[in-house]
């Protein structure tokens, strides 16, 4: 197929392909005339891929293409082809962090270490639950991580069937893929069950008063 056929089947702009091309993010078509290149179905699939790690993933460029980098390289193992988008769908920041965060995050590592959930030093996630944490407590909430022990011995059951989903996935490209969307959707919907529990639980609660 043609650059067009390429942009009509994926839903990416002719200019974006033309970018990530440029960018090294998606290889180039087989030339079929001087100032013209074929495109498959892998090319697709690719495009496809791209577009879910920005728009869904939020991912930059650059952590796009490392993403891809540990996708193609077949030595990396999947678990650190997995961290790879994990990791890129946050960042901990560079500023030193305050006290009680750095209080809490300490709290977060005991906590993870107690579930014997085996995290990367390098992993956002911590950070960023620390962050949370010290923000709750500023406002008068005794919060604590093991607040959390019973959405996480549930969250630990339902990743692990997700992990397994992705992993069954024919081939690097279908497992990130799947890896990234279930993630990223699946945390946004839980968000909205909760929402939705809160305001039942108000109204549950404004008529017994």
């Amino acid at each position: 197929m043609r650059i067009s056929e390429l942009s009509a089947r994926s839903g990416v702009s002719i200019a974006s392909i033309k970018y990530y091309l440029r960018e090294g993010l998606l290889t180039s078509g087989q030339q079929s005339a001087a100032n013209q290149a074929v495109y498959s179905e892998q090319h697709v699939r690719r495009l496809r891929l791209i577009r879910s790690l920005i728009d869904i993933g939020g991912l930059s460029i650059s952590k796009v293409r490392a993403t891809l980098a540990a996708m193609e390289d077949e030595t990396t193992p999947m678990h650190d082809a997995f961290g790879a988008v994990m990791h890129g769908l946050d960042e901990i920041p560079t500023d030193n962090p305050s006290a009680d965060i750095g209080a809490a995050y300490d709290e977060v590592q005991a906590w993870l270490k107690a579930r014997n959930w085996r995290i990367e030093d390098d992993a956002p996630a911590p950070y960023r639950l620390a962050e949370l944490i010290a923000t709750l407590r500023r406002f008068g909430f005794p919060a604590a991580p093991t607040d959390f022990d019973a959405s996480a011995d549930f969250v630990d059951q339902t990743a692990e069937a997700e992990v397994h989903y992705a992993r069954s996935m024919p081939d690097r490209t279908a497992a990130i893929e799947t890896m990234l969307i279930g993630t990223v959707i699946y945390e946004r919907a839980l968000v909205e069950v909760r929402r939705l529990a809160l305001e039942a639980a108000s109204f549950r609660l404004d008529k017994t008063d």
